[in-house]
């Protein structure tokens, strides 16, 4: 698979656009911002993983302690600095979550990863990843991905013929995109509490419409 860094910084960029929503998936982002911001008030800290062009960072901001986002697209980590630039409780890292521990020098309450992120990550690197967050979390995983299954796949396709970005292929619940520049999975809930219990994490779901679901892991 290709590097996606590109994709985020060109064509990939469609994704974030509200005209190219579906109603499912507008539905899915609707349910998953009020879920976030419901249970998000109050925190002392928060990392979001994936924090692309800083949609949470600035809802977040006025609600919690503090916040950082990390990124490995130049481009959205400047929207995002630019479009959080007022807010003081705020900090936005060029960097790869798999490098996490090198980038960040504190821990956090709770950590997000928002709007199927885990998903956009290669499998190869989502153990590193949570070993990786083990470390810096001290409270709660936030994790918002797909369902699986062929009426939400269905409507996935949906979505991405209205950004105009081509299909060239599926793979089970991976649909792979322009050439393998960005190759989006979902996983079964087993996955991710077979990930959240090998790092002490306790697993429960919560329902974003019929098309995504939000795993809370919960530190022992």
């Amino acid at each position: 698979m290709k590097d996606s860094k590109d994709f985020y910084e060109g064509i990939g960029l469609t994704l974030l656009d509200p005209q190219n929503e579906t109603e499912g998936v507008r539905e899915y982002q609707k349910l998953e911002e009020e879920f976030i911001l419901r249970t998000f008030e109050g925190v002392d800290s928060v990392l979001e993983v994936g924090c692309g062009e800083g949609r949470y960072l600035r809802h977040l901001a006025p609600l919690v302690g503090k916040i950082t986002g990390i990124d490995f697209a130049e481009q959205l980590v400047n929207l995002a600095k630019e479009s959080t630039a007022t807010f003081d409780n705020v900090n936005v890292i060029l960097g790869r979550a798999e490098h996490l521990p090198t980038l960040v020098q504190e821990t956090f309450t709770y950590a997000l990863l928002g709007w199927n992120t885990i998903g956009n990550i290669p499998q190869e690197v989502h153990e590193i990843i949570f070993d990786n967050l083990e470390k810096l979390v001290e409270e709660k995983i936030f994790i918002s991905t797909f369902k699986c299954g062929p009426e939400v796949m269905d409507e996935r396709l949906r979505f991405y013929a209205k950004t105009g970005l081509k299909v060239e292929s599926i793979n089970g619940n991976q649909v792979i995109l322009e050439g393998g520049s960005h190759c989006p999975n979902a996983y079964p809930f087993s996955y991710f509490q077979e990930l959240l219990e090998s790092i002490g994490f306790s697993m429960k779901t919560h329902d974003l419409g019929w098309v995504g679901v939000m795993i809370e892991g919960t530190k022992k």
